[in-house]
């Protein structure tokens, strides 16, 4: 869900910036730094990392790092879905990414990315592209995200003790956007506030969100590869926090049959490289809607039901999609229309924005950016229109042949592997890679069975 229309579209000022290996160097000087955590983003938008002296991390900004080239491949089970002669491969430290390391003093977090082969396979790096993309257009990309997630009253000890069942969720008083929850724990959400802002994470509100134990944040405005890491970076640190304090928090998009689906909504604008002007609104036109707003909108929906892997790449995001869910699940658009898969929200020039409400909150962020800014940058390019705003409940819409979003991980899959759209902007060793990661996915989990299986089975077949 969400419930608030006033995000504005200006960037906010990171905490610490740093263009050049030189900049790194003063900054962590300023700084007083001894320590570095650098990695690297795995395909589920993970953060692999290492913790280094300062000396090594200036080394690593300065002449490159190397990390295992297994990582691409890596799972959610801490496996990989190939068996390949993994080594050693080239890596560069990006010294704009530099944040405050929120968990220790005198310590910063550094991304890199992989500078050889594995380059290619990077979501991180083919947003890059699309950012450099927009550029070439005359486009400056603007951006955020909102999460929602759980907290549950348990450990990681006490989940594998019951085997990840029967769980118990924390501030069953929790009611959407009540003021209750935010009474009750105000000082955990107080301190937890803190420890987002001193990862350079600050929050433009959290808000009750749908039952018991759930929240939602909504992340600062910055340029879209800055805000793709404060969303990836924004729930690694939030589950630290409450992981730290005897609590789990789960941005698994349907968490169990009781607790609602959770939504990962990327939010982004345009604006004009040389002037700043948002290129997403003319006051000539109807709502203030531009041309150029038009044919990103139109663009997007023209490629989602072959570009859905990019951003549900997970078994669980699909259960979100189930009807009873709040989710959008159709490739429609409306106007501050809350059930449709885009949501366009007008207003003064700098509010204008699109909402891309069918990514869940276990999204890869810079997948889904990616895809997001690729698909719009199209329609501009093509000079696209879009349908008719839905105004009805848009997922009751938008089903018929052609525009129907794949129903599983493994359709979706295999529909991105034959998609033109996604090989003509990201290559095909990302698309094959991608496609073949989830297929692997998808079918691991089919090998297993569940309890509700056997309940609804056993006696009857």
């Amino acid at each position: 869900m969400s419930g608030h229309a006033a995000l504005v579209m200006r960037d906010v000022p990171r905490q610490w910036t740093a263009s050049t290996p030189e900049e790194f160097d003063a900054l962590s000087t300023a700084h007083a730094l001894k320590h570095c955590h650098v990695g690297l983003f795995d395909v589920d938008g993970g953060f692999r990392e290492k913790r280094v002296p300062l000396a090594v991390a200036r080394d690593y900004v300065h002449h490159g790092w190397s990390f295992i080239d297994a990582l691409p491949y890596w799972n959610a089970a801490e496996g990989c879905t190939q068996d390949l002669p993994f080594a050693g491969e080239p890596c560069g430290l990006d010294p704009t990414s530099v944040r405050p390391y929120p968990f220790e003093t005198s310590s910063a977090l550094v991304v890199a990315d992989y500078t050889g082969p594995s380059r290619r396979l990077s979501a991180r790096v083919k947003l890059g592209e699309q950012v450099a993309r927009a550029a070439s257009l005359g486009f400056a990309v603007s951006a955020s995200t909102e999460l929602e997630f759980i907290v549950l009253d348990e450990t990681a000890e006490t989940l594998r003790k019951k085997a990840f069942s029967e769980l118990i969720t924390h501030a069953q008083h929790n009611r959407c956007w009540s003021g209750y929850m935010l009474a009750t724990d105000a000082e955990l959400l107080a301190e937890y506030e803190a420890v987002l802002a001193a990862g350079d994470v600050p929050l433009h509100h959290f808000c009750a969100e749908l039952g018991p134990g759930c929240l939602e944040i909504a992340l600062p405005q910055r340029s879209v590869m800055h805000a793709a890491d404060d969303a990836a970076l924004g729930r690694l640190f939030t589950k630290a926090f409450f992981q730290r304090r005897g609590l789990t928090a789960s941005f698994m998009a349907k968490l169990s049959d009781d607790h609602p689906g959770l939504g990962g909504h990327p939010i982004l604008s345009l604006f004009d490289l040389t002037s700043g002007a948002a290129s997403f609104f003319d006051a000539t036109r109807p709502h203030g809607l531009s041309q150029a707003l038009h044919g990103f909108v139109a663009g997007v929906l023209a490629v989602l039901p072959e570009v859905t892997a990019l951003f549900a790449h997970t078994t669980n995001a699909y259960r979100r999609y189930a009807p009873g869910n709040w989710a959008p699940r159709t490739a429609t658009w409306g106007i501050e229309n809350y059930t449709c898969g885009v949501r366009v929200v007008p207003g003064r020039a700098e509010d204008v924005r699109v909402e891309f409400r069918l990514p869940g909150a276990d999204m890869n962020p810079h997948a889904s950016f990616a895809v997001l800014l690729a698909a719009g940058l199209d329609g501009i390019e093509r000079r696209l229109e879009p349908p008719p705003p839905c105004t009805t409940i848009g997922r009751d819409v938008g089903n018929e042949p052609g525009r129907r979003l794949p129903r599983g991980l493994l359709e979706a899959a295999e529909t991105f592997a034959t998609s033109a759209f996604a090989r003509r902007h990201f290559g095909d060793s990302f698309v094959s890679h991608f496609a073949e990661t989830r297929i692997r996915e998808a079918e691991e989990i089919r090998r297993h069975v569940s309890s509700f299986e056997r309940a609804r089975y056993l006696h009857t077949v």
